[in-house]
């Protein structure tokens, strides 16, 4: 039976990360923001898709949602062949597409964590100035607690990228079948990215 798993969370929570990771020790992850046309960035005031985004400028930041389109991520699940899928990524329309998956997994960062990771992140810069991360964190709480609500199962992303994806997996009772590669060993922590 097929398993679709949504790994969801704010900007810095390590979404990105916890996809390699995952393709790393023999999953199936997507990163959902790789699918070509899957998400298009719309003006809330106009409903017009935004040409020459400037992620640094706060007042448009604010201004626009990141909308994932319902029927083509649909499509794509449904085309999926393999048994077990992660897909890892976040929409401002989040409760359109929840319905889609099996289960939804909530990573949960610390706001030290979540604004040292935005702001030294090189693969992508959205939140990487401090007024991005200030407005980040006057709808965290409510956004993760509203999703907690909903039924997402919720994993402490503040650890190490093996710690992290390791209660990923228990969590969402996953059978770990990597077994060459070792989780428990005790690792430093380090800063990991989105």
């Amino acid at each position: 039976m097929k398993k679709s798993i949504l790994v969801t969370g704010v900007s810095g929570a390590g979404k990105s990360a916890i996809s390699k990771k995952l393709n790393e020790l023999g999953y199936k992850a997507y990163d959902m923001d790789d699918f070509p046309g899957l998400f298009t960035m719309i003006n809330q005031k106009t409903g017009e898709p935004v040409v020459g985004h400037d992620n640094s400028n706060l007042e448009k930041v604010a201004e626009m949602d990141w909308i994932c389109d319902k029927n083509k991520l649909q499509t794509i699940i449904s085309d999926e062949s393999n048994q077990l899928v992660f897909y890892c990524g976040s929409a401002s329309n989040i409760d359109e597409i929840l319905p889609l998956f099996d289960l939804v997994i909530l990573l949960k960062v610390s706001p030290e964590a979540m604004r040292h990771r935005l702001t030294t992140r090189t693969e992508n810069d959205f939140g990487r100035t401090s007024e991005v991360q200030d407005w980040i964190m006057t709808w965290k709480d409510w956004w993760e607690n509203d999703l907690q609500q909903k039924g997402a199962v919720v994993v402490d992303a503040c650890g190490s990228l093996d710690q992290v994806v390791k209660e990923l997996i228990k969590k969402g009772q996953v059978p770990f079948f990597a077994p060459h590669i070792i989780l428990d060993l005790v690792i430093p922590k380090k800063v990991w990215y989105n």
